[in-house]
C-alpha cells in the first residue's frame, strides 16, 4: 500500500545520492512499520467504525475517503475486502491505496474502467432501478420458498453467463461481470455477479443471505446461502443457469442447486479462508425437490411411473433420491435393465426415446429426458 513519508525521511533520501535502492527500501519499510505502530497506539477508530464509514461512502460511489485521524492499514484493508461479502451493492471498486500523514488517513479506490464518481452514481441509480423491479416481481411469491424461487429464476432468465469474462485475466476485460451491476443491468455475469445480485435482492426482501467464494470442481467459484425459518440452505444460481428451451413451455430453468444441505452441496467444494461467515446447512425441508414431490426415500417403479405421468408434457423430469443406493438402484432398473420402457409414458409414446444424464455432483438426482 502507498503511504506518504514524513518530510524528514523524504529529505534524507534526496540527500543520499543515487544507486542506493536497498537503503531506500529499508527506510520505506521502517516508515511503514512506524506508521502502523503509531496508528495502533494513537488510533481512535474501531474496526466497526472503519467498516461503517468505508461501506457508506463506497456505496455513495466516493473514490476518496478521508479519516480525521490515523487508521491502521490493516483496518482499512479489512473493510475494503469485507465489502466483497458484506455489501453486494458496492459494484465498482478495483485496486486501492492507503496513505497517511500522521494526522489523517486517506483511502483512494480505483474504479473498473477508471470511471469518475458522477458516472458511477448514474450507474448506481440504474442498478437500483433494476433491483427494485426484480424485487417487486419476486416478492409476489406466497411463501419464502416461492419468493426465493422467483428471484432465482428471474436472475437466470434475465442474465447470460459471460464466458469471455470468465476466461479473462485482466480486470478491465472482466469489467462488471463479477458484480451485481453486471447481472442486473448489463445482463452478463460470471458466478460472482450472479451471487452478488442474488444476495443484494434477497437482502432487500428481508432475508439473511450472503455470498461464499471457494473452489468447486477444481475451479474458483462463488455461490450463496440463505436463511428460511431459522435454517440455512445453499444455492448456486450459476450452476442452475444452464436452462433449456421447451417447445411448449418456453423457458425452463434448472433447480438442482436450489436450497440444499451440506451433505449434498459441499461434496465437491471448499471455502476460501477469508470468507467471514460459513453457515451450517443441515435441513432439506425447503429443498426444491422436497417441496415439489420429486424427492423419494427409496426407489419404487410405481412412484417413478406416477411421476412420469404427471410430468409427461415437460420433456422429462428430475427426481432426487434420499441416498446413493436408491439412485443407483433406479439407474440400474430403469436405464440399464430397460424398465423405463414399461412406464405408461413410454408405452403410449413408442416413437420417443428415453435417456438420462449423469449425476456429476452426486446429488442423488436422476434426470430423465424423453425425446
Amino acid at each position: 500500500m502507498k503511504k506518504s513519508l514524513i518530510p524528514m525521511i523524504a529529505a534524507a533520501i534526496m540527500l543520499s545520492g543515487c544507486g542506493l535502492s536497498d537503503i531506500k527500501e529499508a527506510i520505506s519499510a521502517k516508515v511503514d512499520e512506524k506508521i502502523e505502530e503509531h496508528s495502533i497506539e494513537k488510533g481512535s477508530y474501531t474496526q466497526e467504525q472503519v467498516n461503517e464509514k468505508i461501506y457508506k461512502e463506497l456505496a455513495e460511489c466516493k473514490r476518496k475517503i478521508v479519516f480525521d485521524g490515523v487508521v491502521s492499514t490493516e483496518m482499512v484493508q479489512n473493510a475494503v475486502y469485507g465489502a466483497r461479502y458484506d455489501r453486494p451493492d458496492i459494484f465498482w471498486t478495483g485496486g486501492f491505496t492507503v496513505s497517511t500523514d500522521y494526522s489523517t488517513t486517506t483511502l483512494e479506490c480505483d474504479s473498473v474502467h477508471d470511471l469518475d464518481e458522477k458516472t458511477l452514481a448514474e450507474m448506481k441509480a440504474d442498478m437500483d432501478e433494476a433491483l427494485d423491479k426484480v424485487v417487486k416481481e419476486a416478492s409476489g411469491g406466497a411463501t419464502d420458498f416461492d419468493k426465493l424461487l422467483l428471484l432465482h429464476d428471474k436472475l437466470i432468465e434475465m442474465c447470460n453467463y459471460d464466458y469471455k469474462a470468465a476466461k479473462a485475466t485482466d480486470s478491465e476485460d472482466i469489467g462488471f461481470a463479477g458484480s451485481s451491476y453486471g447481472c442486473l443491468v448489463e445482463h452478463n455475469a460470471v458466478c460472482e455477479g450472479y451471487a452478488q445480485a442474488f444476495s443484494l435482492a434477497a437482502q432487500k426482501m428481508g432475508f439473511e443471505c450472503g455470498m461464499v467464494c471457494g473452489m468447486a470442481r477444481n475451479e474458483k467459484h462463488a455461490w450463496n446461502y440463505v436463511k428460511i425459518d431459522g435454517e440455512y440452505y445453499w444455492l448456486d444460481v450459476t450452476w442452475d443457469e444452464n436452462a433449456t428451451e421447451n417447445n411448449e413451455l418456453g423457458f425452463v430453468p434448472m433447480h438442482k442447486y436450489f436450497l440444499l444441505d451440506d451433505s449434498r452441496f459441499m461434496k465437491n467444494r471448499t471455502v476460501e479462508s477469508d470468507v467471514p461467515f460459513v453457515p451450517e446447512c443441515s435441513s432439506m425441508d425447503e429443498n426444491y425437490y422436497v417441496k415439489n414431490g420429486l424427492y423419494l426415500e427409496s426407489y419404487s417403479f410405481d412412484e417413478i411411473n406416477s411421476l412420469m405421468n404427471e410430468h409427461c408434457d415437460e420433456g422429462g423430469l428430475d427426481i432426487m433420491f434420499a441416498d446413493r443406493e436408491s439412485y443407483d438402484e433406479a439407474v440400474e432398473d430403469l436405464m440399464k435393465n430397460g424398465s423405463i420402457w414399461n412406464t405408461d409414458v413410454m408405452k403410449s409414446n413408442v416413437d420417443k426415446k428415453p435417456g438420462y444424464f449423469p449425476d456429476e455432483d452426486k446429488l442423488g438426482i436422476l434426470t430423465i429426458s424423453i425425446e
